[in-house]
């Protein structure tokens, strides 16, 4: 293992020296090849920020493969080479498998030499960096980005059904998810357009406005609890008016609805902008704007939803340019700034959200500023508890509003299916 010099990353170091955080140090001579797994459109970023990690690490090779997130693929994926004790030399987690995979020892804990992530702790989003730490404090990845949610809405299409479309304005106009019922009811048509691309949006939103996890801290799940009960009822609303799609998330039906004008608005974190921008919508540049969700009866609009982290695996014969990879990725101005600007990823490095290019007018939103809506998100949402089986609930729930949606279930018998699912991987 080389020697680690004090020769480290301008980018870094300027943004660490301004919030008078200690610089790590960097060996810019590391060389090797790694190979890194993610899901799309996390690999399209990477291979994306290549030109940029090479300026300072020219002598690192770095092989990034893309799995399919839909199903569990890439979860699966990575659970099947950690088992055989082979995958790759970095692995992207997200924020839902976290909590099921911190505490696997096929992880390198980051705390150890040459990693040291314990300096960087205080830079990170409180609850992104407590969501990183196993049961015995060790850190098994370190945050990547955090998903502040909003509306995302087609400004073309609430415009033809005479509505005023500045941010502002649709914020007052769909002040709760009341007011989203009715005015998406002018917006909506048949069989051919909905202001909802998936039930799932509406309870996952809705449980995050309330605070409310799939787990309690003490590990019992929430299929009980009045306000989920109250998120399956509001799928149910929704649906009756047939105003969400009839298309499962993330299946290539309900991608190629995007492309075809078929939704007027959707709900999730920031990083769903990266998608319209380079999956999804990418002919409609201009013509999406960001507001904030509606709010609960609580009168909260901010919630997160998404995130994800990196992780080195224990295994990787070349910690240093693995680590040099994540450090870059999670916390090099450059690095974030494109990932920012192109794939609407928010940082969960701290710093950065002081940054000038936080800031900017994006040309794809019409020249909207959308850091003026989801910094204040950021700053309100409440976190939620992570539990090791969240994968099950998220995909358990999926299949329930699914089933409401297209008039299977009612929302009550749709649910107990979900708690029952749930119930039985207890």
């Amino acid at each position: 293992m080389k020697t680690i010099k004090t020769l480290a990353s301008a980018g870094l170091v300027a943004a660490l020296a301004a919030t008078g955080a200690a610089a790590q140090e960097v060996n810019t001579e590391v060389s090797g090849e790694i190979s890194v797994w993610t899901w799309p459109n996390n690999d399209r970023t990477f291979e994306a920020l290549m030109p940029a990690f090479n300026e300072v690490y020219p002598n690192v090779t770095v092989d990034v493969q893309g799995y399919p997130s839909g199903n569990n693929v890439y979860l699966n994926t990575l659970q099947r080479a950690l088992m055989s004790n082979s995958g790759p030399d970095v692995a992207m987690i997200e924020i839902g498998m976290i909590a099921q995979l911190r505490d696997r020892d096929q992880f390198a804990d980051l705390r150890d030499a040459p990693f040291n992530a314990g300096a960087m702790a205080d830079q990170f989003t409180d609850f992104a960096w407590e969501n990183v730490l196993g049961a015995d404090g060790q850190v098994a990845a370190v945050p990547k980005h955090i998903g502040p949610g909003g509306l995302f809405y087609r400004a073309d299409i609430w415009e033809e059904a005479g509505y005023d479309t500045d941010p502002e304005a649709m914020a007052e106009l769909l002040s709760d998810w009341d007011a989203l019922l009715e005015a998406g009811k002018q917006v909506a048509a048949p069989n051919e357009r909905w202001i909802i691309g998936s039930g799932e949006e509406i309870v996952r939103s809705y449980l995050a406005q309330n605070g409310l996890s799939y787990f309690s801290e003490d590990g019992t799940h929430n299929f009980d609890h009045p306000v989920m009960i109250e998120a399956f009822d509001l799928v149910g609303e929704f649906a009756e008016a047939d105003l969400i799609s009839p298309f499962s998330a993330w299946t290539p039906e309900w991608q190629g609805a995007f492309a075809r004008g078929q939704f007027a608005s959707v709900i999730y974190g920031n990083w769903m902008g990266g998608l319209l921008k380079r999956a999804y919508s990418t002919e409609d540049a201009g013509k999406w704007r960001v507001t904030f969700a509606p709010a609960a009866p609580n009168g909260v609009r901010a919630f997160n939803m998404g995130g994800d982290y990196m992780a080195v695996l224990a295994g990787t014969d070349n910690p240093e340019a693995a680590w040099a990879f994540v450090t870059f990725v999670v916390s090099d101005p450059a690095s974030l700034e494109q990932q920012y600007q192109q794939d609407d990823l928010y940082p969960a490095f701290a710093p950065a959200t002081e940054s000038d290019w936080i800031n900017f007018a994006d040309p794809y939103y019409g020249g909207q500023n959308v850091n003026e809506f989801f910094a204040e998100v950021q700053e309100k949402l409440v976190p939620l508890t992570l539990h090791p089986l969240d994968s099950i609930a998220q995909s358990a729930m999926q299949t329930a509003v699914d089933n409401v949606v297209r008039g299977v279930m009612s929302p009550q018998e749709a649910l107990a299916q979900a708690k029952e699912q749930v119930e039985a991987r207890l």
